[in-house]
């Protein structure tokens, strides 16, 4: 019983996220540190929730559906391996390469909710060549926040409702070198994640905030939030004197006096 409110409550989350991001035409309330927050809301632990979503974002981070198509699912694989690692109790670590591999898998069977959209297309065709304008906005709203990610919830609802006590099985008969490989890994993922962001945002001044980061983490031994917020107060002031030296460099663009206008003239 309790497998299958997870199962029910992880499924309506996911529908959930995907209905705000068509209503607002972003990607952000799909982002994995925002559905693994809800998801671990939704199966009773927050913590482990925003975690894992906050490492699976450094994982994910750079992959963006460009012209419809995705390298991987990262928000099925979020929400499975989150409510996975909090009702089994495994590993988070364990949780992370897990999500990696499932988003692969559902990325998959992406031509399967794409062949049945295929099939109702002609609907639309037909209330549009008969003049229904309510029948047409009505099916349009059904596709858009039904139909459209109907199959992949309903992926997330049978995949925990039915395979994770099968997993944990599997899991529990997995050898402890290969689960010891399997957290190596997972850490490896973070890295590379966030090498591959840094790469795309790379300018002079990027390998001087690593080392800052670096000594603030390794030397000082300080923890991570309160390097997010030092990092977070030298943007705003990077920003504000970027602001600052663009104004100036326009003020030097006006005429300081007549004589240039007259010379032209």
């Amino acid at each position: 019983g309790k497998i299958m409110t997870t199962a029910l409550l992880c499924a309506l989350a996911h529908q959930i996220g995907y209905i705000l991001d068509n209503l607002t035409s972003t990607q952000c309330f799909t982002r994995p540190i925002v559905l693994g927050s809800l998801t671990g809301l939704l199966c009773g632990d927050l913590k482990t929730g925003i975690i894992m979503g906050a490492e699976l974002e450094a994982i994910f981070m750079g992959i963006s559906q460009v012209g419809g198509v995705a390298a991987t699912d990262y928000r099925v694989s979020t929400i499975v391996a989150v409510a996975f690692v909090i009702t089994a109790g495994a590993s988070q670590e364990l949780g992370l390469s897990l999500a990696v591999t499932v988003g692969a898998l559902i990325n998959a069977t992406k031509p399967i909710p794409k062949a049945i959209k295929v099939m109702y297309h002609p609907i639309f065709t037909k209330l549009h060549q008969s003049g229904n304008y309510k029948g047409f906005i009505g099916m349009f709203f059904l596709d858009g926040l039904v139909l459209k990610n109907l199959f992949e919830t309903l992926i997330v609802f049978f995949g925990l409702a039915f395979g994770t006590d099968i997993l944990t099985l599997v899991i529990a008969r997995i050898p402890e070198f290969v689960l010891n490989g399997l957290n190596v890994a997972s850490g490896m993922l973070v890295v590379v994640g966030l090498c591959l962001v840094t790469l795309s945002l790379w300018g002079t001044y990027t390998p001087v905030y690593i080392l800052i980061g670096f000594i603030l983490s390794k030397f000082l031994g300080l923890e991570i939030t309160v390097i997010a917020l030092i990092a977070l107060a030298i943007a705003v002031l990077g920003f504000k004197q970027s602001k600052e030296i663009n104004e100036l460099k326009n003020l030097e663009l006006i005429p300081q006096s007549e004589e240039g206008e007259d010379f032209y003239d």
